[in-house]
């Protein structure tokens, strides 16, 4: 899993969703950051294995113009800095950021994202992540380069953007056939202001403002820590001043029911297991409470529990620089208030 932030508007793109990452990056990820612009029909990225301190080390905000951007952060899971998002078709005029997992779709999506990625190669496009020796859930394509799967969508997004020059159509046709629990969001160069993105049975939460629209996997990254949550099982382009929302596909139909005692058990958990992370917390209290070998909507009912336990002051957060692995991360540790 990853955390994740955006935005579009009349302010300068970077530093606002620089401030919403540094304010959430360890909840799930804090391992790898990577930052995305547009601006005058480029996209302007950057991207390090590491933390925010490393990314902030190597890169100044200054150079990424545009009021436009996307912003990432990775879990610990493999790979160096080509393996940190955002990522950018080989022609320049797509960058993704997507954060979830292959879910109930374990058993077939690798074979899918595959068949994708041998596409694409055969399309012309050409891979950056491809490296060797990772967990085998990744795809290997038939130059031998095991990708990741989010670049695999990018270059698809591109490819059928490219060929019909409709950023919602790409999207919704690459997305509605690369089976996967994950939420996904675009940009496109020549497209400024627009945000696409793909959800299927993850946590979009958007607060739109005056001065523009703010988006993260959690209100915790948004001004006031409140916003609306996206449908678990959508697409859309979002700009400025609309927003468009379709259903993705019907296998993505989730199920929306929570289980009573959710909030309950999580603080409990926490209670219990001081210093454990967000996804230790949905893994061990929330999930056993949902129906197994189904879309269902436990990782939204984990933030929102998190969202309400931080409002309510029942919880607490404390930040930690993680240093065992070959890149500086950080993690957010979860603790009851009253400890």
């Amino acid at each position: 899993m990853c955390v994740w932030s955006a935005y579009t508007g009349k302010k300068a793109a970077a530093p606002i969703i620089w401030e919403s990452l540094k304010s959430i990056e360890g909840l799930w990820a804090g391992f790898y950051t990577g930052l995305v612009t547009c601006h005058d029909g480029k996209l302007h990225m950057g991207k390090v294995w590491g933390n925010t301190d490393v990314w902030s080390g190597k890169f100044d905000l200054a150079d990424f113009p545009g009021t436009c951007g996307l912003i990432h952060s990775r879990t610990n899971s493999g790979g160096d800095e080509r393996w940190s998002h955002p990522f950018v078709g080989s022609s320049g005029k797509v960058a993704i950021i997507s954060q979830g997992c292959s879910g109930v779709f374990k058993d077939r999506a690798k074979p899918v994202f595959e068949e994708w990625g041998n596409e694409m190669i055969r399309q012309g496009k050409k891979f950056v992540s491809g490296i060797f020796d990772l967990p085998e859930r990744y795809p290997v394509l038939s130059d031998g380069g095991q990708v990741h799967s989010a670049e695999v969508g990018a270059q698809a997004v591109e490819y059928y953007y490219e060929k019909w020059g409709d950023p919602l159509k790409a999207v919704k046709h690459v997305f509605s056939e690369l089976t996967t629990e994950a939420a996904s969001l675009f940009l496109f160069a020549d497209h400024p202001g627009v945000i696409g993105f793909a959800n299927s049975n993850q946590h979009i939460v958007y607060q739109k403002t005056a001065d523009g629209v703010y988006l993260s996997i959690t209100a915790a990254g948004l001004p006031g820590q409140m916003g609306t949550e996206l449908p678990c099982n959508s697409v859309g382009l979002i700009t400025p001043d609309s927003i468009t929302i379709e259903t993705l596909h019907e296998r993505y139909e989730t199920l929306m029911e929570i289980p009573q005692g959710t909030l309950s058990a999580f603080l409990e958990f926490v209670r219990a297991n001081p210093g454990k992370l967000l996804g230790n917390v949905a893994d061990a209290a929330l999930k056993p409470l949902f129906p197994a070998n189904t879309l269902n909507c436990r990782v939204t009912v984990a933030y929102r529990c998190l969202e309400t336990l931080l409002a309510d002051g029942k919880i607490r957060i404390e930040k930690e620089p993680y240093t065992a692995g070959k890149a500086p991360g950080t993690v957010f540790r979860l603790y009851a208030a009253e400890e």
